[in-house]
């Protein structure tokens, strides 16, 4: 009798059933695989909390409660310091001097005040007489005068003499009670100058020292100074002199300083007539910068026939000898000049014009009202003086007014004109103009007012003065 035995599965439709199952298996893990992540993603989105906010605050603008203005030391015979506020009714008085018993003097709106006090000195305003305070130097022998600016953490001055024939005298002053200090970094023809002497130099409260620089450095060749406090408020300011031809004394005017390095220096203010003009610019970067000489006119900014490209090695000043090519262009009717390079730079025209001394540098372009003050000129003999207001380097199209004010605020004169970039302007002003106000509208312009006579030039650079402060946003840190 024969058994029947089962039959065993058909191989095929187990394996196509395995394979399915591990298809399935294969499918739903990949799928998974790639939806949990977006899925995932997609609710951090909206869950994710707000972007931690700006840890920093930009610094809060208020009117100042308290101003110090520093004056260079007067040349002989010329003690006084004219000092007035721009701010509207103002009847207060200020501080002016240095250390404990500096003498007071009264503050007007709109009136120019003058304190015959020769020393280098400070002029401090509290409360109403803090915002807009202005002050500033001149001398009745030569022409040659400054305006009084507020401490400053970096000072650069170009074109500086350490020789013979032409000697600048630094002056640091400090008008705080604690001692202060300063570094002078001196640049040179080959790069930076050793000068230990220089680094370091305490000055004492309420006090001001003057550096001979041709005792300390001694050279001829062309320098330039970085003056940095590293500690306190130091205010500084620079004399610089020139041996005249033959026995006559030597010629000295006040040397601007300029704030910073810049790629584009518009130095505006040429004497007018025939004389030694030199060019000095200094590179304080490690690489070498190529810089081009420009002149600046009522009608252009056009580059000079004759002068090359000017290469300025690193940390190093070139002296370029630019009589020729300056005179012929104020012959043509020019106003300035302006170097443009390939890094930061400053710069300095220094003229010697009839035995007088000028120095023409860096102006900072302003766009408010800036406000200088005028020395009452000398009578010469019934010789006729001029005083003119040159403006360049508009960043756009404007308009400028110029009002020239007498000692007692009365109104001489008010002008206004357009001015345009690539293009220079000058206004006239009266001969007795005490107190100048310059204001742009819709652009930004560089200025000074030159004062020409027969004694000589002087140039002083348009200022703004100060009206508000900067107050720090503080924070507690988080430990």
């Amino acid at each position: 009798m024969s058994q029947s035995r089962p039959q065993p599965p058909t191989p095929g439709k187990r394996a196509g059933r395995r394979t399915a199952t591990r298809r399935n298996r294969v499918n739903l893990t990949t799928v998974l695989a790639v939806l949990l992540p977006v899925l995932s993603a997609a609710v951090l989105l909206l869950v994710r909390p707000d972007s931690p906010p700006d840890p920093t605050y930009p610094p809060t603008r208020t009117t100042l409660t308290a101003a110090t203005l520093i004056c260079p030391a007067g040349l002989p015979d010329s003690p006084e310091v004219a000092l007035t506020t721009v701010s509207d009714d103002v009847d207060d008085q200020v501080a002016v001097g240095l250390g404990d018993d500096p003498q007071d003097a009264d503050l007007v709106s709109g009136r120019v005040t003058t304190v015959d006090d020769g020393d280098a000195l400070s002029v401090s305003g509290e409360g109403d007489a803090a915002p807009g305070l202005v002050a500033g130097r001149a001398s009745d022998g030569e022409e040659a005068v400054s305006s009084c600016l507020s401490p400053a953490a970096v000072r650069w001055f170009t074109g500086v003499g350490a020789g013979a024939s032409h000697r600048s005298v630094l002056e640091l002053t400090n008008p705080d009670s604690g001692t202060a200090v300063a570094d002078v970094t001196v640049l040179g023809r080959d790069g930076v100058v050793d000068a230990p002497r220089l680094r370091g130099v305490s000055v004492p409260g309420g006090s001001s020292i003057r550096l001979d620089l041709s005792s300390l450095v001694p050279r001829t060749d062309e320098l330039a100074l970085q003056v940095v406090t590293a500690r306190g408020r130091i205010g500084s300011t620079l004399l610089d002199q020139v041996d005249r031809v033959g026995s006559a004394p030597a010629t000295r005017d006040w040397l601007s300083g300029q704030a910073e390095p810049a790629t584009d220096n518009v130095l505006l203010g040429l004497a007018p007539g025939s004389g030694r003009r030199t060019l000095a610019i200094a590179n304080p970067g490690t690489d070498e910068v190529r810089a081009r000489l420009r002149v600046v006119d009522t009608e252009s900014v056009f580059a000079p026939d004759g002068v090359d490209e000017i290469r300025v090695p690193p940390q190093s000043v070139v002296r370029v000898p630019v009589t020729a090519v300056v005179d012929q262009a104020v012959a043509e009717g020019a106003i300035g000049v302006s170097v443009t390079a390939s890094g930061p730079v400053t710069a300095t025209v220094r003229s010697v014009v009839r035995g007088d001394l000028s120095v023409t540098t860096g102006g900072t372009p302003i766009d408010a009202q800036a406000t200088v003050l005028l020395p009452e000129l000398p009578d010469r003999g019934g010789q006729a003086a001029t005083r003119r207001v040159v403006l360049g380097d508009a960043a756009t199209a404007g308009t400028v007014t110029v009002v020239a004010r007498a000692a007692d605020g009365s109104k001489l004169e008010e002008t206004s004109i357009d001015v345009v970039p690539d293009r220079g302007a000058v206004i006239r002003v009266p001969a007795a103009t005490r107190q100048l106000d310059v204001t742009p509208a819709r652009t930004t312009v560089t200025g000074s007012v030159v004062t020409s006579s027969p004694g000589g030039t002087s140039v002083l650079s348009l200022t703004v003065p100060l009206r508000n402060g900067l107050v720090p946003h503080v924070r507690p840190g988080l430990s």
